[in-house]
């Protein structure tokens, strides 16, 4: 039993269900106090230093920053977020997933404390939630601009180029979140990862060997060499004596055998 199942069986009865309504509940918050000009968005951003010095309420508010505030666009993010997140639920479970929520959540709030003057977002945190969901649903088709089809993973391995291509370009704020989300992500698919890779390995291997295999002679004369790879024409016999294999031309003058016709 791994480290998560015992946290499950002990921690188990602790999980919200359907947490994703419950992100997606304190994003709309976000947008109702950004739209009716309640709060700026560098009001809700989560700094370190800020946080060091007393604003603790940034700890929950960066959570609450939407990805858009246009109505159609949010209404497509919140749409895709719940078919991420709920699928995500149904297939590891209520606890599992309230889980890797809070793991991502603790790993970008340490990532703030790390570089106190960073501006810290939830974007590569629930950016680490299409990662899951890409692994474990790599065929899923979405459709791009609402014509192309596109398969879930092809996404995946591009939103992990975007992270890469963040990692050596973005500011030390957006490399530390983006740190946190594959770490937590790694916590969770890593092992998988890594036996996919060894799978990979034995399978290049077992071909190599076939192919090896298959270049290699079935017979050789223990006189002159020959094989029936290099002399594809040429028939061999073995001794029934001493189980040496000889050509058509130098079977008769075995010991064994001298004397006596070929193929007698």
């Amino acid at each position: 039993m791994n480290l998560i199942s015992t946290l499950e069986k002990r921690f188990g009865g602790w999980a919200i269900p359907n947490l994703t309504l419950y992100l997606m509940a304190i994003q709309l918050i976000g947008v109702a106090l950004l739209m009716g000009g309640y709060s700026k968005y560098e009001d809700l951003i989560l700094v370190g230093g800020l946080v060091q010095v007393g604003q603790w309420t940034r700890l929950l508010s960066f959570m609450m920053i939407p990805k858009t505030l246009s109505p159609i666009w949010l209404f497509f993010a919140f749409y895709i977020f719940y078919l991420m997140g709920s699928s995500l639920e149904r297939e590891w479970g209520a606890f599992r997933y309230n889980l890797y929520i809070l793991l991502g959540y603790l790993f970008t709030v340490a990532a703030a404390f790390i570089a106190p003057a960073a501006v810290i977002t939830n974007y590569f945190f629930l950016g680490g939630v299409f990662l899951a969901f890409a692994t474990l649903f790599p065929n899923m088709e979405f459709r791009l601009f609402f014509i192309l089809p596109v398969k879930v993973k092809w996404l995946g391995w591009l939103t992990v180029g975007f992270y890469l291509f963040t990692l050596v370009s973005a500011d030390v704020g957006s490399r530390l979140c983006v740190v946190a989300a594959f770490a937590n992500y790694l916590l969770f698919f890593g092992k998988n990862f890594l036996n996919n890779v060894k799978a990979g390995q034995r399978r290049k291997a077992y071909h190599t060997e076939r192919a090896v295999a298959a270049e290699q002679p079935m017979h050789i004369c223990a006189e002159c060499g020959a094989t029936d790879k290099s002399n594809a024409g040429l028939d061999f016999r073995y001794c029934s004596t001493c189980g040496k294999c000889f050509c058509e031309e130098h079977i008769g003058d075995h010991d064994h055998l001298e004397g006596k016709p070929f193929g007698a």
